[in-house]
């Protein structure tokens, strides 16, 4: 399970789009936006795809937030196959992760693999 951490250089609001338009084939199965008395944000994004050709599905898990004075991003990203074997994903999990860094690497500055 890949888990990501992201500092970027746009807003909480701005850096949910981008990911929201790179995501437009595979709407947000959740999205929600909060906002805090002292100017914080904190946006949460879910996404569940089927990858039908392998049998994979993968979910990927996004919050976004500005509670230290600079966005950042973390996403999680998981996935399972319907092998009757083996339940690996099969690559679906980083393959679902990387949609994510190729839509905030305009305004990336740095990133921090969590697991």
């Amino acid at each position: 399970m890949p888990v990501h951490r992201y500092v970027v250089k746009s807003s909480v609001l701005e850096t949910m789009e981008m990911i929201k338009l790179s995501q437009a084939a595979n709407p947000p199965i959740f999205e929600e936006i909060r906002s805090f008395q002292d100017g914080k944000t904190l946006a949460t994004l879910a996404y569940e795809k089927y990858y039908f050709r392998a049998s994979n599905r993968a979910a990927l898990f996004i919050t976004i937030h500005n509670f230290h004075g600079e966005a950042e991003v973390t996403a999680v990203s998981t996935g399972s196959s319907d092998s009757f074997l083996f339940n690996l994903d099969f690559g679906a999990a980083n393959h679902f992760l990387r949609g994510v860094k190729k839509a905030i690497s305009p305004v990336l500055i740095s990133e921090t693999r969590l697991s």
